[in-house]
């Protein structure tokens, strides 16, 4: 996902958007990038693809600062269009692919303004909604040529000539019903994938550092931080017991909220795992209690933290 600056919008109207679409599928061909699916929102745009060789961070950077370059010739803006570094993380193919791209062509349907109507509005306003590649997967448009969907349509199985009425189904069920959100099972803020997945991950990873440049989060695999470990050092570094820390119910403590924190830095657990640990929180209040914790804290205040509880110099 790359979001604008300050979360200003990145795109007024359809030339910008329609510029931003041509640039992506001229950065696929010039990297050698496969593009399962994008989603072009107002102040951001979500993109699931596969590079074939280690040069995500090189894609990216061209992308952004030849669809900058439009931008700000065309609107006559300056300064930053986008808000720093892309934030990626790494998807098992199958259920998990399948899953985010359902998740993310609903998004121009979700949340307190774009999710309002009923089932059936929201569909004809998914059906109207032309910036993203749902349309091309749904059968309701010609597909984007550059966009590879024959893998993600395939985990759908089925006969062939049926399979864009399949994925359309599979999409639209989550109008009506609420579909996991596939954020929640991400591990490491870097990867999404079952156990077996992330162990392999972590074997092949060993002592190869050009993919933890590629995506930074990777950097948290392998430290080999158990969650009991960072549990006993915060509830010892707060002199609180550890039982009071975790115990449902409990408000201001800021030992409860160091310890969420430091644990998902540590990648041992998913925000869904967290909230079970601490009491069944919901997942959105795990990360909004994250969230404002590392806002609390200093730089060097956080160094020390990670430095304390995970054993990380940075």
């Amino acid at each position: 996902m790359q979001r604008g600056n300050a979360r200003q919008r990145i795109f007024w109207d359809d030339r910008d958007r329609n510029r931003f679409i041509e640039l992506l599928s001229e950065s696929a061909r010039r990297f050698d990038v496969a593009i399962f699916c994008f989603v072009l929102m107002g102040n951001h745009v979500h993109l699931v693809a596969q590079t074939h060789r280690p040069n995500l961070s090189r894609w990216m950077h061209w992308l952004t600062v030849a669809y900058t370059v439009f931008f700000s010739r065309r609107h006559r803006a300056s300064g930053h269009l986008f808000q720093g570094r892309y934030k990626g993380f790494l998807v098992q193919e199958g259920d998990y692919l399948l899953g985010l791209g359902r998740y993310l062509h609903l998004n121009p349907v979700r949340g307190v303004s774009l999710g309002r109507g009923t089932p059936s509005e929201r569909r004809k306003r998914l059906r109207a909604f032309r910036w993203s590649s749902y349309l091309g997967y749904a059968g309701l448009k010609k597909p984007y040529p550059f966009v590879e969907e024959e893998m993600v349509l395939g985990e759908l199985g089925g006969a062939r000539k049926d399979e864009r009425v399949r994925y359309r189904r599979f999409v639209e069920e989550g109008l009506v019903r609420e579909v996991e959100n596939p954020f929640e099972a991400v591990r490491w803020q870097a990867v999404l994938g079952n156990e077996t997945f992330v162990q392999k991950l972590r074997d092949r990873l060993k002592g190869l550092h050009r993919h933890r440049r590629e995506i930074p989060s990777l950097r948290r695999i392998g430290r080999g931080v158990r969650t009991e470990e960072v549990l006993e050092k915060v509830a010892k570094k707060f002199r609180v017991q550890r039982e009071r820390m975790q115990r449902k119910g409990e408000r201001g403590l800021k030992a409860r909220n160091v310890a969420m924190w430091m644990i998902w830095e540590s990648g041992t657990k998913s925000l869904r795992e967290i909230g079970e640990l601490f009491g069944g929180l919901d997942y959105a209040a795990v990360a909004q209690r994250i969230r404002r914790t590392r806002l609390a804290h200093s730089a060097r205040a956080t160094s020390q933290l990670r430095k304390e509880m995970l054993n990380v110099e940075t």
